[in-house]
């Protein structure tokens, strides 16, 4: 019965070659949604997935995009779109044409305030609610070298991260991270970022691992939840995470609830935080507004947020209690982040020669390890994985015969 009535309506998913997209066309086309996957990767992994109706090949973001897209949308009477960051910001002039269609129920202010992280962090700063401007780093906001205050930074722990953001970004310039070592790199690298972004973020080093919670709210309900913690992460030092596991931290979650409410964010969100297992002291780092990269966990679970989220869009049905993901899972992507994490490990002086070795055994052990399961192995779409190891394998030995010549 569900799989009828969900079949009546068109799903479009941009961007079909990233994680987070993989894992809104898995939860959604095996809950009987039709996904009209796309994407400018003539080899997008989504776009080959079991679970499609259709997979286009779209142009790349720019001057043609808007034309196409308005095409595709008549042409395949498309009812709703899971949109990315990206996609967000190539319809941000024209954000009235295409609302209609976007599941999200915030208003366009909040939803492009969301997007920046300079503008986020400026709306904690200002805050009078205790919470929202505890639990974050050292951070300065600045749109000029002027306004740096470089005798408040001099206090801070190194590295640095200066970062711009697509919302600020000039021209064909996306959101960016750079790490400086020192004052000296730092000044530089204000420099060059202030030439791409109209505004730049500059925070400090803070200890601990990548932790999420992510959230799901429609018009003011909390409709799924969970929580993730990052065993390896790519590179070494801070990234993706390669190798996580699902948990639970009752204040940071309430901590990222308080956040999302103060922005009145409705829609998909991963709050992101690094936690100090030793203190149990947690940070806010940054809020992804959008599907995030290891959404396949939760799918895995059997947490469909794509799912409910677009059941609550077209018919109002509504968990009483948010659904949140309580099961122990471990998921691995293993190519290429987890490489990514074991490659960046072996480079890095910081880590000793017994710890390499151990990670780099690690890395083959965990392919049999019987109770991780991998991002790409999704039942009825196990093909995604063995097409992405083929790509890997070839790209891998092209590179190294190009090192070799």
């Amino acid at each position: 019965m569900a799989r009828n009535w969900r079949g009546n309506y068109n799903v479009l998913v941009p961007q079909a070659d990233s994680m987070g997209a993989i894992a809104v066309i898995r939860s959604l086309g095996q809950h009987g949604y039709n996904i009209f996957a796309v994407s400018a990767d003539p080899n997008a992994l989504g776009c080959r997935s079991s679970f499609i109706t259709e997979a286009s090949k779209c142009p790349q973001y720019g001057e043609n995009y808007l034309n196409w897209l308005r095409s595709y949308i008549e042409t395949h009477k498309i009812h709703v779109i899971i949109p990315s960051e990206d996609f967000y910001l190539i319809i941000k002039d024209d954000f009235s044409e295409f609302s209609h269609l976007i599941p999200v129920s915030s208003s366009k202010k909040n939803i492009y305030l969301c997007l920046s992280k300079a503008d986020v962090f400026a709306s904690f700063l200002r805050s009078c609610v205790g919470p929202l401007n505890k639990n974050i780093p050292n951070t300065q906001i600045v749109a000029s070298e002027n306004d740096v205050c470089w005798q408040e930074i001099k206090h801070w722990r190194y590295p640095l991260f200066i970062k711009g953001d697509g919302f600020y970004s000039n021209f064909e310039v996306r959101a960016s991270v750079i790490s400086v070592g020192s004052e000296v790199e730092a000044r530089q690298a204000i420099k060059s970022a202030l030439q791409g972004y109209k505004k730049v973020l500059i925070q400090d080093c803070c200890k601990g691992v990548k932790a999420t919670v992510n959230l799901l709210f429609q018009e003011g309900r909390l409709l799924a939840e969970s929580m993730v913690i990052a065993t390896h992460e790519s590179p070494n030092t801070g990234g993706l995470t390669s190798l996580r596991h699902s948990w639970w931290h009752q204040d940071m979650y309430e901590d990222a609830v308080v956040r999302l409410r103060h922005l009145n964010w409705n829609g998909p969100a991963m709050v992101e935080y690094k936690w100090d297992k030793k203190n149990n002291n947690f940070t806010f780092i940054e809020l992804n507004s959008r599907y995030w990269a290891a959404l396949n966990l939760d799918i895995l679970a059997g947490v469909h947020f794509p799912c409910i989220h677009l059941d609550y869009f077209f018919a109002k049905m509504s968990p009483k209690e948010p659904i949140r993901l309580e099961k122990p899972i471990k998921v691995r992507n293993a190519l290429p982040a987890d490489f990514g994490y074991m490659l960046s490990s072996i480079k890095d002086r910081k880590v000793s020669k017994v710890k390499k070795v151990y990670i780099i055994l690690e890395f083959f052990l965990l392919f049999i390890h019987p109770k991780i399961k991998a991002d790409l192995l999704y039942p009825n779409d196990r093909k995604l994985y063995f097409i992405n190891l083929r790509a890997f394998i070839k790209d891998f030995c092209q590179s190294c015969l190009r090192r070799l010549k």
